[in-house]
């Protein structure tokens, strides 16, 4: 696909902002070609690969750390907080990430953070990011994502991060870029990771789904 310009991240984050202003629940993060209906279905099954992935251990009083890194208005926080876990959510959308405080229940934390930037006081037992990665354009930047991403899990803890999986990589639009399986391999391994898989979402032929990593070492 030929694109004469992609979006820088200045001009990113002031995109995604203003969707998120402008749409609604789901489809300011969801996919624009569904309906609500479809929308509704793709998150509770993308909540659902989560479930699968994390597994469905939950405890009041020990409960796991999880980071929703780019959580937008904050669906899978949510979900993940009502299952007893305790969830930061970062996005780099303070006008999402002001909804999400509005609701945020006890179990939740929400800051306005590109997915580079986030430094917090201590690690996660896992680390997931939905649909965010395929919309950061610069490639330097994208790289330092992944990095600071792998940086912030626990020794044994889960990193999960959607894309493609495929073998190369895809200009799709002005603001959506997927990388080759490879790119996130070469990234992790220098820091502990072991690939689990690749599970893709299993919805409507979207070839989307999660790389699926495991901290060793």
């Amino acid at each position: 696909m030929s694109v004469d310009k992609t979006l820088a991240l200045p001009e990113a984050i002031d995109f995604w902002d203003k969707r998120h202003q402008a749409q609604g629940e789901l489809l300011s993060g969801g996919d624009l070609s569904f309906d609500h209906a479809g929308n509704e279905i793709f998150y509770a099954l993308r909540i659902g690969r989560l479930i699968d992935l994390i597994g469905d251990a939950s405890s009041v009083n020990a409960p796991k750390r999880i980071l929703d890194a780019g959580c937008g208005k904050g669906v899978f926080s949510r979900a993940m907080a009502s299952f007893g876990h305790q969830v930061d959510g970062i996005d780099s959308s303070e006008h999402a990430i002001e909804l999400c405080t509005e609701r945020a229940g006890s179990k939740e934390h929400y800051a306005v953070s590109t997915l580079d930037a986030w430094h917090p006081a201590y690690l996660y037992d896992v680390v997931y990011s939905v649909d965010v990665l395929f919309h950061i354009m610069d490639d330097s930047v994208w790289e330092d994502s992944v990095r600071n991403l792998a940086t912030l899990v626990t020794w044994g803890g889960l990193l999960l991060l959607a894309d493609h999986g495929g073998a190369e990589d895809h200009l799709w639009s002005k603001y959506q870029r997927t990388r080759a399986s490879q790119r996130y391999d070469e990234v992790l391994t220098r820091y502990g990771f072991h690939r689990e898989g690749f599970q893709v979402y299993g919805f409507r032929g979207t070839p989307a789904g999660f790389h699926i990593f495991t901290k060793v070492d």
